[in-house]
């Protein structure tokens, strides 16, 4: 008996130790990755009796948050205590203020030891950038009867870049509070650090303004669609019962919420133009004065949206509102949006005429530039800076403002050389309402273009000629005419903002697209576990069009994968592992062919949807 107890004794240790050794010897699994990691003999064991130990006020909270993180991954509850013990396996957090352990304030070093682990920043902030780092290990790790098994390693790490940004459209589709604070919760856990929040546009005003009731009671309210966007425009008579909109207390529980996360809340104000919200409910405040409804995205095309420069009205209307989001926000910026401005009303308005000849203003670029130096003006005296989207009105003088490079990398980079702050957020890398793939693989958008999860991981924020003084940063944005859902945000989110996580964050140099897809489809667990919904798209063939020397197209195939064999059919039937390999060179289309039909196969299994796609679309020009 003895002897039998003694084998099983030394089998299951002998089980246990290969396990351990396993684990050891796995890549580790972080986004965005860290620019520096070193790994190390050994393994820390955390369970039930791990303590978190820390002993500094500053950053209590953060401990204490640490152990709800933890119990949701464990189920263990472990205690914080000032002084570390000699008999438990420990987390121990330590703020170095003034001793300087990593070069930014955001950064931080994370040290995984048998005994301990240890997390040290200069700031708060760094310190909790580290625990999101532990958070994904423990997400990651083995499980050994209850207990987390952590693979030893050094990690030194600091941002790229300082403003790390997703923006979210909350006025064409209206989200809710939670769901806001939900979305916030997943930037934090990948490092992102600034949310920008467009709460007003054409078909929703989102924010609370005393003593303006008519923007919430009026503004924050549409007619109800399901569908296309834009597909019917208000019915005579019809009830405009789709919308919301977030109270000042609202507002006050969202922003605290997102500083406990290290966030920072910048709100947009969209004016002079996209204000059909804002004019409904105002009419006095554009040129014709005409009362219109809040948009749904369809209408006659006539709907006056901008705002009367030469009424002052409008200015004694916008101090209100600047006034109380300054007080309701407590970052930096406000951002007053200004991109896609038609000047059609401003050129047949009497008032406007008269005063652009007044001002010797001969465009509607320069008029919409005077509009926007007295709104900066507005912005400025609330103690605030002024960020907007940039456009031909832009004012390259103006240096104190912070432009959003949105249409081109070029504009980013000619007004960085101008010295003008810039935040690169090009639509083809950063925008996350375009499809993910082929279009007939994906939900109906009114988009028609494509920005893969290869293109985001691609995107350089300092492309070649900028000034990196001048480039802030990234953001990526998700613009919701065709997001009608919280759940739908979430699959256009991720995991294309991983990617530009890790783009905003990690070293340029430190790259690696297939070694990224691996971390990302490891991060899908977490994701399922949560309850986020996410894209799969990148699994999926991608198809394109080649020119041919007759001028007709030929078929391209490819895959956003390494190691993907790709099959197909022109004659509608489904593909599948028997059917015709692609072997790398463009497909001749047979005449009476109308689609072709690829799907991807990785290690002998499918993966991905089959893509139908139809060969009349070979010669669009946003296919890539």
């Amino acid at each position: 008996m003895f002897m039998q107890n003694l084998k099983r004794f030394l089998y299951g240790t002998l089980v246990t130790l290969n396990s351990l050794l396993a684990a050891a010897q796995k890549p580790v699994s972080l986004i965005p990755y860290p620019a520096s990691l070193v790994q190390k003999p050994g393994v820390f064991i955390l369970n039930a009796k791990t303590q978190i130990v820390c002993q500094q006020p500053a950053i209590r909270g953060i401990a204490m948050q640490l152990v709800q993180d933890i119990q949701e991954r464990t189920g263990h509850v472990l205690p914080v205590n000032p002084q570390r013990s000699v008999t438990a396996t420990r987390i121990r957090l330590l703020l170095d203020k003034g001793k300087d352990p990593v070069s930014e304030a955001e950064g931080y070093l994370l040290e995984v030891q048998s005994s301990e682990i240890r997390i040290r920043g200069n700031t708060p902030h760094g310190i909790f950038n580290g625990i999101q780092s532990l958070l994904q290990l423990i997400d990651n790790s083995e499980k050994q009867a209850g207990a987390h098994v952590l693979t030893n390693m050094h990690i030194r790490d600091h941002p790229r870049f300082g403003w790390r940004g997703l923006m979210l459209d909350v006025s064409r589709h209206f989200f809710s509070k939670q769901f806001v604070k939900k979305y916030i919760d997943e930037m934090a856990r990948y490092k992102l650090n600034v949310f920008h929040w467009h709460l007003t546009d054409d078909n929703g005003w989102r924010i609370e303004i005393k003593g303006l009731p008519r923007l919430t009671s009026t503004g924050a309210w549409r007619v109800p669609r399901t569908g296309t966007w834009a597909a019917l425009a208000p019915q005579p008579g019809e009830a405009a019962t789709y919308g919301g909109y977030y109270t000042q207390d609202d507002i006050r529980e969202i922003v605290r919420y997102a500083a406990d996360r290290f966030i920072t809340i910048i709100p947009e104000i969209d004016v002079p133009g996209h204000s059909q919200a804002l004019i409904a409910a105002y009419p006095g405040l554009s040129c014709s004065q005409q009362q219109y409804p809040v948009s749904n995205g369809a209408g006659s095309g006539q709907e006056h949206n901008v705002l009367c420069p030469a009424n002052d009205s409008v200015y004694r209307v916008l101090d209100k509102i600047f006034t109380q989001v300054a007080e309701l926000f407590p970052g930096d910026y406000i951002h007053t949006g200004g991109d896609e401005v038609s000047y059609r009303f401003w050129e047949k308005h009497p008032a406007c005429q008269a005063l652009m000849k007044r001002e010797q203003i001969a465009t509607g670029e320069a008029y919409q530039a005077y509009f926007g130096q007295k709104v900066a003006a507005i912005i400025r005296a609330k103690g605030k800076k002024m960020a907007c989207w940039y456009g031909h009105y832009f004012d390259e003088r103006d240096k104190e403002t912070t432009m959003y490079s949105w249409t081109t990398r070029e504009d980013g980079i000619r007004m960085s050389q101008k010295k003008v702050p810039v935040v690169m957020t090009p639509a083809w890398d950063t925008y996350l309402d375009f499809y993910q793939g082929v279009f007939s693989a994906e939900p109906v958008n009114v988009i028609p273009g494509i920005v893969r999860l290869k293109h985001c991981y691609a995107f350089d924020p300092v492309p070649d000629g900028a000034d990196a003084a001048y480039i802030r940063g990234g953001q990526g944005n998700l613009w919701t005419e065709s997001v009608p859902t919280e759940r739908h945000a979430e699959y256009m989110t991720w995991p294309r903002a991983l990617a530009l996580a890790e783009v905003f964050w990690s070293p340029k140099q430190q790259r690696n697209w297939p070694e990224f897809t691996e971390r990302v489809i490891r991060r899908f667990t977490y994701f399922q576990k949560k309850g986020i919904n996410y894209s799969e798209s990148f699994y999926n063939p991608v198809v394109t069009g080649v020119k041919d020397s007759a001028g007709g197209y030929r078929v391209q195939l490819d895959s956003e994968l390494p190691g993907v064999q790709l099959y197909y059919t022109f004659d509608g039937t489904n593909a599948d592992a028997y059917s015709a390999r692609y072997q790398g060179q463009p497909l001749k289309t047979p005449r009476e062919a109308s689609q072709v039909r690829v799907v991807a196969y990785s290690n002998g299994h499918p993966i991905g949807k089959q893509v139908v796609f139809m060969l009349s679309e070979l010669a669009h020009p946003n296919l890539r």
